[in-house]
């Protein structure tokens, strides 16, 4: 119950993060929004923004570990069952890297939608402002 909380504290963390940045542009001015937008997604496609404090070096060891106990045990025509911790730490990561994804493809559509935006407005013709009639 205490992972789960913590889980839903960071996905809140998460979401306001990825809301800020997205109104930090808006709130720029001047600046292009969608180059903001792109560099805030590039950045979110590093693979550091993916692994880094999601996969430690003990799930990389506990992977490795059953990895080399399924080949010896395939050698001599047996099946390892995977560990229990694989299992636990497995559905952790992969709901993490479900609510980066979910982030990441929000941004992304942030990006597409604030690039369309900008060919419409250029594709419109000039308009001299109407005069208003008496």
């Amino acid at each position: 119950m205490q992972e789960r909380a913590v889980m839903n504290a960071r996905r809140l963390v998460a979401v306001t993060g990825l809301m800020l940045a997205l109104a930090s542009p808006t709130m720029a001015g001047d600046k292009d929004p969608a180059a903001e937008y792109e560099a805030l997604l590039e950045q979110m496609m590093t693979p550091q923004a993916w692994l880094g404090g999601r996969v430690t070096e003990s799930d990389v060891e506990l992977l490795f570990a059953y990895l080399k106990a399924s080949l010896a045990a395939a050698s001599q025509g047996r099946e390892v069952p995977v560990p229990e911790e694989l299992n636990r730490r497995a559905e952790a990561i992969g709901r993490e890297f479900q609510t980066h994804g979910m982030l990441t493809g929000l941004l992304l559509l942030h990006v597409l939608e604030a690039r369309t935006k900008e060919l419409v407005r250029e594709a419109q013709p000039d308009r001299e402002p109407s005069i208003p009639r008496p």
